[in-house]
C-alpha cells in the first residue's frame, strides 16, 4: 500500500512535543497528553495539506469560479444570517455548479480520448 502524500514527521513530532510541554502532564499523565498531542498534530498536518490542495485547485479555476467561491466563503464566514443570505447562498451554489460544469465536461472529454 503506497501513499502519494508524504508528511514531514519531524515537524509533526515537534508540534506534538510543543503541545505536551504546554499541557498539565501531572494532572492527566504523559501517555494521555502525548496521545492527544500526536492526534492533534497529525490532524493539523492533514488539514494543512487539504488546504494547500484546495488553494491549488482554486488557482487553476476560472476567474468566474474563483469569484463565486469567494462570495460563498464570505457569506459562510458571517456570524448571523438574514433571510436574504439563505436565498443568496442557494443562488451562489447553483451558479458555482453551473460555472464548474464546463470545466468538468472538458476534463472528462480529455480523459476519454
Amino acid at each position: 500500500m503506497t501513499h502519494s502524500a508524504t508528511y514531514d514527521r519531524k515537524a509533526i513530532m515537534t508540534a506534538a512535543w510543543e503541545i505536551v510541554r504546554k499541557a498539565n502532564v501531572a494532572l492527566y499523565g504523559f501517555r494521555v497528553i502525548m496521545r492527544r498531542a500526536l492526534k492533534a498534530a497529525w490532524a493539523n498536518a492533514k488539514h494543512e495539506r487539504a488546504m494547500e490542495a484546495r488553494q491549488a485547485k482554486q488557482e487553476q479555476a476560472s476567474p468566474a469560479v474563483a469569484r463565486i467561491q469567494g462570495a460563498i466563503d464570505a457569506l459562510e464566514g458571517k456570524e448571523r444570517w438574514a433571510q436574504a443570505d439563505y436565498a443568496r447562498i442557494g443562488v451562489l451554489r447553483a451558479a458555482l455548479r453551473a460555472a464548474q460544469q464546463p470545466d468538468q465536461d472538458a476534463s472528462a472529454r480529455s480523459r476519454h480520448r
